[in-house]
């Protein structure tokens, strides 16, 4: 009985060790980004350098983070390749990470240059070319998903609330075609994206930032689940 309370016990240390890191290292944070007027200023002024050094070694943290995936994902998809035809999706994806790696590289090291001045780099012009091609794509298979969706919609149940989603894709669609250049559907479909659309936008928005503050408060006064477990 003691023996399976040992290790329980010293979880429950743990986890109330990292409680108390993660609220003292979120406090000084705070702190140093906004001084507290009761401190005394050389206090504030320590917690605020104390404050940008935290926040530098998350950047760094994150970049590190980020060249590791970056590495697993090579490793990953370079093995993929000797799964011929398979592997050709994880070659062209290679090819291309390399390639934008060389090209800026090329370019921070003053090898290629395109133009004087304030010319666009040739990796942010190559990036502007894929994005909206890729863009592209996207908008052409999303405009079959919705009809599609629509269709499968009405074929299932007619309700008043799928003939309301069904007149207002209609409506966006036509008002962004050339069929709507000469109606009133474009002035329709700016009204149902300005109010509608930016409304439920808002929403989500303020939903996500009161889920970002309660889980904040949580983690300050140690309620947070993972420091219960």
């Amino acid at each position: 009985m003691t023996t399976s309370r040992t290790p329980r016990r010293r979880l429950r240390l743990g986890a109330a060790l990292l409680a108390a890191l993660t609220i003292g290292i979120a406090l000084i944070t705070l702190l140093g980004l906004e001084p507290a007027a009761p401190l005394p200023a050389a206090l504030n002024a320590n917690l605020s350098t104390l404050s940008q050094l935290l926040i530098q070694l998350v950047a760094v943290i994150g970049a590190i983070a980020l060249l590791l995936g970056v590495l697993n994902l090579t490793r990953v998809h370079a093995a993929q390749l000797r799964k011929f035809p398979h592997g050709i999706y994880s070659l062209i994806l290679l090819i291309t990470l390399f390639g934008v790696v060389l090209l800026r590289a090329l370019e921070r090291g003053g090898v290629l240059r395109v133009g004087t001045g304030d010319a666009p780099s040739v990796s942010l012009t190559v990036l502007d070319a894929a994005q909206v091609a890729v863009e592209s794509a996207l908008a052409g298979l999303l405009f079959f998903a919705l009809v599609y969706s629509a269709f499968r919609l009405m074929r299932n149940r007619v309700t008043i609330w799928n003939a309301l989603f069904i007149a207002a894709l209609v409506i966006v669609l036509l008002g962004f075609s050339p069929l709507g250049g000469a109606t009133f559907l474009p002035s329709v479909r700016e009204w149902l994206l300005n109010v509608p659309v930016n409304a439920g936008t808002r929403g989500l928005l303020i939903g996500i930032a009161i889920g970002v503050v309660v889980v904040g408060v949580r983690v300050l006064i140690g309620r947070d689940r993972t420091f219960r477990e």
